[in-house]
């Protein structure tokens, strides 16, 4: 009789070993899972990409701690306090990973972006509307060229380039002292050099190219890009993406000033300095002393008649 209790409590102990073993072998498992880096944040620090999955990559967004910003405006604050994630690129949009051949590619190198050019309701818009979660459905196109406008005009001026609002950027503050909901990019004379601000915009998430004349994008690098890219489109197209243009202005003499695009044509001295300050979303920015001769002479009499581009 003895022997057969003894028996039998072995066998409990066993058992109770076994179901011990198992569990501590399940939870094992799970612990060591759990250890394991999320793939969708796993960084290599060679390739400098998140290797996402075999099909899609996130690009190494800039980081906003090591960015110097130009003015103390609440957008910069609000942006540095947001849970900003770097966007997914799958199939075809892997290559926006790669940052090594941006200078070659030109507009490739962009985001891909879209949103509205309706009125009213993207009349007013604003770079702050970004920081607010917009699909294409909602997103007005010219909150991206106000954010480009801003940053671009505010790292020329930092840089003593003597920034100036022109064209179709300087129509919208002369009419309505915003930017104009269907316009398709920005417009920024500078004086001098631009080596030290494609540097600078480049450490900020933008991509700066030449394609003519010196041009500025969005980056997949950019701190916002999750937030901006459609996925649904395609590579960039040359100008199919919100983008900046920026103008080579010189004094040829005492009496002239030449801007790229202009045409043959040059402009009086007197109705370029001293320089006037028009507003785009209640912020101030330089412009030629004269702002409605020069539209005058780019667009005729009727430059404060809306065209919409067809």
């Amino acid at each position: 009789m003895l022997l057969i209790v003894t028996l039998l409590l072995a066998g409990v102990v066993a058992c109770d070993l076994a179901m011990e073993m198992n569990i501590l072998s399940s939870r094992s498992g799970i612990l060591l899972f759990s250890n394991v880096s999320d793939p969708g944040n796993y960084t290599s620090a060679t390739t400098g990409v998140n290797d996402v999955s075999e099909s899609s990559c996130s690009p190494n967004t800039v980081s906003l701690s090591q960015i110097e910003y130009h003015s103390s405006h609440r957008y910069y604050t609000l942006l540095k306090e947001a849970d900003l994630q770097p966007p997914v690129f799958k199939d075809s949009h892997r290559v926006l990973c790669n940052d090594s051949d941006a200078q070659d590619v030109g507009f490739a190198y962009c985001l891909p972006i879209t949103g509205r050019k309706d009125s009213p309701f993207c009349s007013g818009a604003d770079r702050m509307d970004l920081l607010a979660q917009h699909s294409a459905k909602t997103r007005c196109y010219a909150s991206v060229l106000h954010m480009l406008l801003v940053e671009v005009y505010e790292g020329l001026y930092a840089l003593g380039k003597a920034p100036l609002i022109v064209y179709g950027s300087l129509l919208g503050a002369v009419r309505n002292g915003s930017m104009i909901p269907f316009t398709e990019d920005i417009d920024i004379a500078y004086s001098g050099q631009l080596d030290d601000l494609g540097r600078a915009l480049v450490a900020k998430g933008y991509h700066f190219f030449f394609l003519n004349i010196w041009r500025v994008c969005v980056a997949p690098t950019h701190p916002l890009a999750a937030t901006l890219y459609t996925s649904r489109l395609p590579i960039a197209r040359n100008y199919s993406v919100p983008y900046l243009d920026l103008y080579a202005m010189e004094k040829v003499n005492e009496t002239e000033w030449r801007l790229e695009k202009y045409g043959d044509k040059t402009l009086p001295v007197e109705k370029v300095k001293p320089f006037s300050q028009v507003t785009i979303n209640g912020l101030p920015f330089d412009t030629v002393r004269d702002p409605h001769y020069f539209l005058k002479e780019t667009y005729g009499d009727d430059y404060m008649v809306p065209k919409p581009r067809k």
